[in-house]
């Protein structure tokens, strides 16, 4: 019997968090669901990641057209 009164107050408390959890979207939010950066597999973040490597790869030097091998000698 007291088994059966803590399962009943758990699904109640879960069905209640996952009432709470439910939200509308107000109109002047909606522009921001539109962005490029909100779609899935957006690549706005791949151009900084590629550059952050070829720095970090020592592939491109840092300023100029000599390069070296990426020990920051030249």
């Amino acid at each position: 019997m007291r088994r059966n009164k803590i399962y009943f107050w758990i699904s109640g408390l879960m069905l209640t968090f996952c009432g709470f959890s439910c939200q509308s979207v107000k109109p002047y939010q909606r522009i921001y669901l539109n962005d490029p950066e909100m779609q899935m597999g957006s690549n706005s973040g791949k151009k900084f990641e590629d550059y952050v490597e070829t720095i970090r790869e020592g592939a491109t030097p840092a300023a100029g057209t000599k390069s070296s091998g990426g020990c920051g000698c030249n």
